[in-house]
């Protein structure tokens, strides 16, 4: 509806998620989607490790994907780099190359990052009307782009090793059935250069070189592991080099590795899939079942009642608010009573997309005719269909 798939707007408290429209009445919903997915993670981290990690995770693919890449295309190989150290060449030109790289990079993600936050018409204003147009904007691009430089151009894996708790919850998400990246010791061992030793692995230390945390995986499954598959690579090359078959280290169980039957479907499977499917259950009945109004009909601040004469008068406030992308007209309808009057300013209210409105309503009841516990009605409707049914109670002496 050439509106953005993932917009979170929250100077106007407005979200829209693949085409849903919410705004803060339906913060609820976030719990559930919340559930939904944390349980999806845990699903998938029971089955296949840190798959995320290595695959899907933002730190992963931008610094892998992206910050990795220049630095390889500007320096070179680590022998490359090697070799100039050897003869003595400078690095200081590269090195200025590659970071002012960075620099351009750093700004253009934090400029996309603050734009699933606000409004194109303000990257406009701020290139037209200048930098002090929009400076709560311009702070968080200055922010993001710290960050982006602090985190890919040094502190890099370290933000999974030493901040991302993640990690630390793997060894309570998965088992031996889990399938992960390992060594297998029963075809490795003993390590050690081709022709010596009985064992596939030529202690070439390519596994290590090449693991972007540091870790030998031929000592097993550890926290630092982000499951990216470098050491697999790296492993298969020199297999078919040595003129062994490949997957020495591979993707499998630990009881895979053992030369034992994997179980992909366990016990903490079927909850964590269960608890997943409640919470993306209830979200989307949520989305479904939800209105494109928001109305309420509040007891004005003031006192409860008054009495004006032989009247007994009630003040409310019906609180109308357009949950839409579109304009809508709303139409409020008291459900009338013989004994009771009512005053309302005007019947038909017009709202723009995501504004809302509030609407007093006085309503006046005879003292004689009073009775405790009546209820007054009122419906709300709008053109799109939906209606509201809002009851309030008539408060007396």
């Amino acid at each position: 509806g050439g509106e953005r798939l993932f917009f979170l707007y929250i100077e106007k408290r407005q979200f829209t998620l693949f085409s849903f429209d919410f705004n803060a009445q339906d913060v609820y919903l976030v719990f559930f989607i919340l559930t939904g997915l944390a349980f999806l993670l845990f699903f998938v981290t029971a089955v296949f490790g840190r798959i995320w990690c290595g695959w899907l995770c933002p730190q992963t693919l931008l610094l892998e994907g992206i910050y990795r890449k220049v630095e390889r295309w500007i320096d070179g190989s680590k022998s490359a780099q090697r070799k100039r150290q050897s003869r003595g060449e400078s690095a200081l030109i590269r090195t200025g190359l590659k970071f002012l790289v960075y620099v351009l990079l750093s700004i253009f993600l934090s400029i996309v990052t603050v734009y699933y936050f606000v409004p194109l018409q303000y990257f406009s204003d701020l290139i037209n009307q200048g930098l002090s147009s929009h400076p709560v904007m311009l702070f968080w691009i200055l922010l993001l782009f710290a960050l982006f430089m602090f985190d890919f151009a040094w502190f890099r894996e370290q933000v999974c090793v030493i901040l991302c708790p993640y990690g630390r919850l793997q060894s309570a998400l998965t088992d031996d059935d889990t399938i992960v990246i390992g060594y297998d010791e029963n075809r490795g061992e003993p390590r050690g250069k081709k022709g010596k030793v009985t064992g596939d692995c030529i202690d070439c230390y390519r596994c290590v070189e090449v693991c972007p945390t540091g870790i030998d995986i031929r000592n097993g499954l550890q926290l630092e592991c982000v499951g990216c598959a470098n050491c697999i690579d790296a492993c298969d090359e020199i297999m078919e080099k040595s003129g062994k078959s490949k997957g020495l280290i591979r993707y499998d169980s630990l009881h895979g590795l053992w030369g034992q039957k994997t179980k992909i479907m366990r016990p903490r499977v079927y909850v964590y899939s269960i608890l997943m499917l409640v919470g993306m259950s209830v979200f989307f009945l949520g989305v479904k079942d939800r209105q494109s109004f928001e109305s309420n009909m509040l007891r004005a601040t003031s006192a409860p009642f008054t009495i004006d004469a032989d009247y007994i008068q009630n003040v409310f406030e019906l609180h109308l608010v357009n949950k839409s992308r579109h304009a809508q007209t709303f139409f409020i309808e008291p459900q009338i009573q013989e004994k009771f009057s009512f005053v309302l300013p005007y019947t038909q209210v017009r709202l723009e997309a995501f504004q809302d409105k509030r609407i007093p309503l006085i309503v006046r009841l005879e003292k004689q005719k009073y009775q405790e516990g009546e209820w007054i009605n009122c419906m709300v409707r709008n053109t799109d269909g939906d209606s509201s049914n809002l009851r309030i109670l008539f408060l007396g002496p």
